[in-house]
């Protein structure tokens, strides 16, 4: 058996049923699950018996990640309007953790409402083989000012909503982590999540993804180990996943991650979750949960 969890991202638009994803899973030896934004209230149907530690908001997605994007539905909307209905979908996550008996709501605090095109380019420039050229990094001195210009109207709004979700969280025993993102113009980076930890409230702690942390930094904006050194005693849970150049959610092992480097900051009482992509073969899934066994970040019950 396995002491960490696997998301049910592994098993979006694999299972039908999809009480089969936690059957699969159950016989790769995971134990925990943790629920991801992509699982709506149809797709809870069933679930009886099964051990839930963690919820990805928005769950249940009635209103899809994307929509929620679309319609500007994010706690960090600086319209109001907006912004309430990005607390509400939070607060059902909240609610629905309370009823599987999970204490981690796993949290994306919004966005900086700038133009994307810069980090879509940059990606394929990347992919190009062209991260070091003066275009490249041209494009990246554009990208962290436009970004600069903007990011306090986001945050403020932001911080508002984390404490109004801490408070709610906290009357149901529930914990917050704040992760960290995949794309640069996303909240948090390191010195805005430093600046919301600091609203000083228990229940919320840093939810650290290894494989956003680590396509940042192979794009040249932070370096990997800054999350693990500044936040690394803040860790409330993890999502374990490799990275092959800068495409995420491989199975570990897989990838160029420094699992090393991961260990050595890791706290033993934060949560792990098994965050592997649907791409992801069984076998795949398995070998990925040996390899953080053998690197000493999950233990084997």
């Amino acid at each position: 058996m396995i002491n960490a969890a696997l998301s049910s991202m592994w098993g979006i638009n694999k299972f039908e049923p999809f009480t089969e994803f936690f059957r699969q899973a159950s016989a790769l030896g995971f134990t925990q699950f943790e629920l991801n934004h992509a699982v709506n209230s149809a797709m809870l149907n069933g679930m009886n018996g099964y051990r839930i530690v963690s919820v990805h908001e928005p769950c249940p997605a009635d209103v899809s990640v994307g929509e929620l994007k679309k319609r500007d539905w994010l706690i960090s909307s600086t319209h109001e309007t907006n912004r309430r209905e990005g607390v509400n979908a939070i607060k059902r996550s909240i609610d629905l953790a309370q009823k599987f008996g999970a204490a981690l709501i796993i949290v994306h605090p919004g966005k900086v409402d700038i133009d994307t095109a810069l980090d879509n380019k940059m990606r394929e420039l990347f992919r190009q083989g062209k991260a070091h050229t003066p275009e490249f990094t041209r494009m990246r001195e554009q990208y962290v000012a436009m970004r600069a210009a903007r990011a306090p109207l986001n945050l403020s709004a932001v911080r508002h909503s984390i404490i109004e979700l801490a408070e709610y969280a906290g009357e149901r025993d529930i914990n917050l982590g704040l992760e960290n993102r995949y794309h640069y113009h996303e909240i948090p980076l390191p010195d805005e999540l430093d600046d919301l930890l600091n609203l000083s409230f228990k229940n919320v702690g840093f939810w650290y993804d290894v494989g956003h942390a680590e396509t940042l930094d192979r794009l040249g904006f932070f370096p990997h180990e800054e999350w693990l050194r500044r936040f690394g005693a803040k860790i409330i849970g993890a999502h374990l996943h490799d990275v092959v150049g800068i495409d995420d959610h491989q199975a570990a092992g897989s990838g160029q991650v420094d699992w090393a480097m991961v260990a050595r900051y890791l706290p033993a009482n934060a949560q792990r979750t098994c965050e592997f992509q649907n791409f992801n073969s069984p076998e795949q899934v398995r070998a990925g949960a040996q390899w953080l066994v053998a690197k000493g970040l999950v233990n084997a019950q």
